[in-house]
């Protein structure tokens, strides 16, 4: 997430990241460095149109090219929701998810939301969301049954991806809208596109695990595992780190953790140990914006995993 300009620290933070690798050359040092130094060849990329996720890509290219090792994709892809032709809006996808999660632990779901650190991260969250509940209706029946998924731009995101090694796909956050408003058979379809295109296993990205995890273990959609945030504070774990720990490790499938040091609030090690032996889950992704936070990171993997 360093490289596509997204730190999980603030709206500094940030724009630190942008500047940094819109110079293409700083993402291709630290690929070479991971490459190189500690044998990595694999990583997450995003499929957006947005400038420093085509970068990233290119770099990429660039690292093959200098490094002659062969670096694999994990790519992430929005899933483009339309009803009636329009894109849906986050706000009441959000509003959506409040109202299903509200019923099954109450009014903490509010605060769970307002006071999480990543989504905190987003302008204006802790004022804007509270304000889109009283102003915004979740999706209703006839919009959920009118909802489909924009395959143009799908395929249009799915080319930009040519001529890279996909190893795994992963339909992004959105896997949690369908699943808890019951159109699974749309991830289902999504699934299989994203299989058949790339010839690989796909894994759902979900970061309400607690609530759609056990609705994904029960559906007919051919999910090969899920990416979903695990850490020992409960960062961006919903609709409650109980609820989330208790699917991550019920989960039938494997599990990759996401944001396992918390966005940089949790040493590597120690975040490493909590995934691992308290998340039980079989690997994690961590992003890394300096060839010193990789050392860090990479060092602790290593001593914690072994060789």
């Amino acid at each position: 997430m360093p490289f596509v300009g997204e730190s999980y620290q603030g709206a500094e933070k940030n724009r630190e990241y942008r500047i940094r690798f819109l110079r293409v050359e700083n993402t291709v040092e630290l690929l070479r460095k991971a490459v190189e130094e500690y044998g990595v060849t694999v990583t997450a990329a995003m499929s957006s149109v947005d400038r420093l996720s085509t970068l990233l890509l290119e770099a990429v290219r660039t690292a093959i090219r200098q490094t002659g090792v062969e670096i694999a994709l994990i790519p992430c892809f929005k899933i483009p929701l339309i009803i009636d032709g329009r894109a849906i809006d986050d706000y009441r996808r959000w509003v959506t998810y409040y109202h299903i999660e509200r019923r099954v632990v109450g009014e903490q779901i509010l605060e769970r939301y307002v006071n999480d650190p990543v989504l905190l991260c987003r302008e204006g969250w802790r004022e804007r969301f509270p304000k889109a509940i009283s102003q915004l209706r979740p999706y209703g029946d006839e919009e959920i049954k009118n909802l489909q998924v924009n395959y143009e731009e799908l395929e249009e995101a799915m080319a930009r991806l040519d001529g890279f090694n996909v190893i795994l796909a992963e339909p992004g956050s959105e896997s949690d809208f369908l699943a808890m408003i019951g159109r699974t058979d749309l991830l289902k379809d999504l699934v299989e596109r994203l299989r058949d295109r790339f010839d690989c296993p796909v894994v759902a990205g979900v970061h309400h695990a607690g609530s759609t995890m056990p609705i994904l273990e029960t559906s007919d959609a051919d999910l090969a595992g899920y990416v979903t945030p695990v850490n020992r504070l409960g960062v961006l774990m919903l609709p409650t780190f109980k609820l989330a720990l208790e699917a991550v490790k019920n989960s039938k499938r494997p599990i990759i953790a996401i944001k396992p040091l918390a966005g940089g609030r949790i040493a590597p090690e120690e975040a490493l140990r909590y995934v691992y032996r308290e998340g039980r889950v079989q690997a994690c992704m961590v992003g890394v914006a300096s060839r010193g936070e990789m050392d860090q990171d990479f060092c602790a993997g290593k001593k914690f995993l072994g060789e």
